[in-house]
């Protein structure tokens, strides 16, 4: 049942608050579906090809992940001193970051001192 108040339909204004969130929400989702594409294109480059996507803004190639495994390498870190990480999971992510650092460097990715 609408009711009104000083002719205002309370239904219909509560109605467009939801239809405006169904629109923000489609927007969003439509942001992280291309977000997704674009992933799966890089990982389906880099799984075809050995070679990483093109850099993003200044930049250059690999350095994006060079920061990422040393900021997951850091995390695990201080997972491993609070106790919710183990030794051997802080050792395997320090090991995977060097590993992934050398492989940047042997194919020609230039690494950045702060990563090394």
């Amino acid at each position: 049942m609408t009711e009104t108040n000083n002719g205002i339909d309370a239904a219909a204004v509560i109605a467009a608050y939801f239809a405006e969130q169904t629109v923000q929400a489609r927007a969003e989702a439509e942001k992280a579906n291309a977000a997704l594409a674009e992933a799966e294109q890089a990982a389906a480059g880099f799984a075809e090809r050995q070679e990483l996507p093109p850099a993003v803004g200044a930049m250059k190639q690999g350095w994006e992940m060079a920061s990422w495994f040393t900021d997951r390498s850091s995390r695990i870190a201080s997972d491993a001193i609070s106790g919710k990480a183990s030794r051997e999971q802080y050792d395997q992510a320090k090991a995977e970051r060097e590993a992934v650092l050398v492989w940047l460097e042997v194919n020609g990715y230039e690494v950045p001192g702060p990563f090394r």
